[in-house]
């Protein structure tokens, strides 16, 4: 007799997104896991240093799209891109004079830098 296999659909109420743990996380206060601007922490305590940036947007070759940060001064750069990794939860790395971060992130890092206080010109959306 062949068995029947019962599959049902699980429905997350008021998911925006696509990681099902997001609401999880924001609850439990884990930093970086809610699209509120406000929420996101803040970068230093004085973010005199850094002044404006350009974003920009690149696909790549193969198809992944990469998003870059310019005019961020050299000091800076190993801990800015440190502090967007883990806020963001994204990949990122140094290129020259660039941040160059793992996908489309252009609306989460103009609302980060932003709520620093620091203009943001280029790619925006």
């Amino acid at each position: 007799m062949p068995r029947t296999i019962l599959r049902t659909r699980v429905q997350y109420p008021s998911m925006s997104s696509d990681n099902p743990f997001r609401d999880l996380f924001a609850k439990a206060g884990i930093e970086g896991t809610t699209d509120d601007p406000d929420s996101l922490p803040a970068l230093d305590k004085n973010g005199d240093e850094i002044k404006e940036v350009v974003l920009g947007y690149e696909r790549r070759g193969s198809g992944k799209v990469i998003t870059t940060v310019r005019d961020i001064p050299a000091e800076k750069m190993d801990e800015t891109l440190k502090f967007i990794k883990k806020t963001l939860g994204t990949g990122g790395s140094i290129d020259s004079d660039l941040l160059v971060i793992q996908g489309d992130r252009r609306a989460q890092l103009t609302r980060f830098f932003e709520k620093q206080g620091i203009r943001v010109r280029g790619d925006r959306e």
